[in-house]
C-alpha cells in the first residue's frame, strides 16, 4: 500500500514539475530593441516576417512535446509508471522558442520606433 501511494506521489511530482510547458506558457528571451536600430524598414519586415515563421514552427514543436509528456504522464501514473521515464520537459526546442520570441518582441518595437507598419 505504501508502495503505491509512493508511486502516485512521484508520478504526480513529475507531471506537475517535469512537463514540458505550453508554448504560450514560455516568456520569450530579452533581445535588445538595439540590436536592430540601424537596419532600415523593409529589414526589419523581412526579419520579423522569418522570426513569425520560426515562432510558429517552434510553437508547434513545443504543443507537440507538450502533449507527448502529457499523455506519457498520465498513462504512467494509471498504467505503465515505466513510461514516466520518457517524459521530457523543457528543452532546446523552448529555448528556441523563447529566442524567437523574445527577437519577435525587439522587432516590433523597432518597428514601431521607426514607424515602419511592419505590425
Amino acid at each position: 500500500m505504501k508502495k503505491n501511494v509512493l508511486i502516485v506521489i512521484l508520478s504526480c511530482n513529475i507531471l506537475i514539475l517535469g512537463c514540458a510547458s505550453k508554448s504560450i506558457d514560455i516568456q520569450p528571451a530579452y533581445t535588445s530593441p538595439n540590436t536592430y536600430s540601424s537596419w532600415e524598414c523593409n529589414q526589419i519586415s523581412n526579419e520579423l516576417l522569418r522570426v513569425n515563421d520560426k515562432v510558429a514552427e517552434f510553437t508547434g514543436q513545443q504543443d507537440k512535446l507538450y502533449k507527448n509528456d502529457q499523455s506519457m504522464g498520465w498513462l504512467g501514473s494509471i498504467i505503465l509508471w515505466p513510461l514516466l521515464l520518457f517524459i521530457k520537459g523543457d528543452g532546446p526546442v523552448a529555448a528556441e522558442l523563447a529566442k524567437f520570441k523574445g527577437q519577435k518582441d525587439a522587432l516590433e518595437q523597432i518597428s514601431n520606433q521607426k514607424n515602419c507598419g511592419a505590425n
